[in-house]
């Protein structure tokens, strides 16, 4: 009788197919929702930033030289850029941020880390590489930092899907800026889904499957109430890099570009580029934008010069394509030289390379099939 009711009082093991589908779905909550919450709160001050700051602060620079007033409010105008990034940017990196933090602490991180562990190893990773690739939609420099814990045979597995298929949070907020400019907001989940799928390819395709290995993992299988200490800390860091690294350099990439526009340098570029972008059917003018990127991530919101007005020029398709090979073209500047760093400057030109290939590749891939389904081919 007594062996019967343990038996009986055994918990139920739910089949593969839904723990996979639970640790995904929780997966995109947590994400999902944070960058939700941001989209609307952005949509909703924009229009009030730019009514009370933008146009008292454009007024008053009426009256000062050209050169200032085409440096702080023109095309790639500090003030008028660097208020896109912050308004974007800002409420992505506080609400993701939260997000992340809560997850680790209340023990929600390692239970999805153990679930997803058969799903990540169709593509060459274990369950514990979920968290560097969960940690780089906060920060894809703080991820592969993290690849170090990761098995040896599976890190470079790990910075390359970090490096490809997560989108930063400087990203994601860039990204929803651009395609609310165009009003098309729904882009943004093919766009996100697009980039994992790509990345996960991406990551199989180059770096093959690694031997079987144990998934190692820290941690207890309980969630816990959160220490607030805790989370307020993490969330801190991650906003104090958002203040003090990611703005600077957003700032710093508006004054090169206004620089080199001053310079005439970027029409210079465009027109030797211009062969490369009639090659793939895409208007040269976004190739500033994709060269930024490489620096940043959040360079993508130079597609927003002159408010807007050269996105009004491109169609649906190319925008998305344009904001799809900005962001997988390369890693950020930071990002590859984190790479160095940790595996040596071969490794990180051979990242590099790989990911720059399969770009180009599948952009062009995807330019094809759409328009053979629109018959615009």
């Amino acid at each position: 009788m007594r062996s019967h009711t343990q038996q009986h009082l055994q918990p139920v093991q739910l089949p593969p197919f839904f723990t996979q589908a639970w640790v995904l779905l929780v997966i995109i909550l947590i994400y999902g929702i944070p960058i939700f919450l941001a989209y609307h709160f952005a949509s909703f001050i924009e229009p009030v930033v730019e009514s009370y700051v933008l146009e008292p602060l454009s007024g008053t620079l009426t009256n000062m030289p050209a050169f200032v007033q085409t440096l702080f409010m023109g095309d790639y105008g500090l003030i008028s850029l660097g208020t896109f990034s912050f308004v974007w940017a800002f409420p992505v990196v506080l609400f993701v941020g939260v997000s992340i933090a809560l997850a680790e602490e209340t023990g929600l991180q390692t239970k999805l880390v153990r679930g997803s562990d058969p799903l990540l190893r169709k593509i060459g990773l274990t369950g514990s590489d979920l968290v560097p690739v969960l940690t780089g939609y906060g920060c894809n420099v703080v991820a592969i930092m993290q690849t170090k814990g990761c098995h040896a045979c599976s890190q470079k597995h790990c910075v390359s899907m970090v490096s490809f298929g997560s989108a930063c949070s400087y990203q994601i907020g860039a990204t929803l800026s651009i395609f609310n400019a165009v009003h098309a907001p729904w882009m943004f989940i093919p766009y996100i889904g697009v980039l994992f799928v790509a990345g996960a390819c991406h990551t199989r395709i180059w770096y093959g499957k690694p031997r079987d290995m144990p998934l190692i993992f820290p941690g207890g299988s309980r969630l816990r109430k959160p220490a607030k200490r805790r989370v307020v800390k993490k969330l801190t860091g991650m906003l104090n890099q958002f203040f003090y690294q990611a703005m600077p350099v957003f700032l710093l990439i508006c004054f090169i570009a206004f620089m080199l526009d001053k310079f005439k340098i970027i029409a210079f570029v465009i027109g030797i580029l211009e062969p490369v972008f009639s090659f793939f059917s895409l208007p040269v003018e976004a190739a500033v934008a994709i060269f930024f990127s490489v620096l940043r991530k959040d360079g993508i919101l130079l597609f927003n010069e002159g408010g807007g007005a050269m996105l009004a020029t491109f169609s649906i398709l190319e925008i998305f394509v344009l904001v799809y090979l900005a962001s997988t073209l390369s890693g950020c500047l930071v990002t590859i030289w984190t790479i160095g760093k940790q595996m040596g400057g071969k490794a990180a030109l051979s990242v590099t390379g790989k990911q720059a290939t399969t770009s180009v590749l599948s952009a062009l891939v995807m330019l094809v099939l759409v328009r053979l389904i629109t018959g615009d081919l």
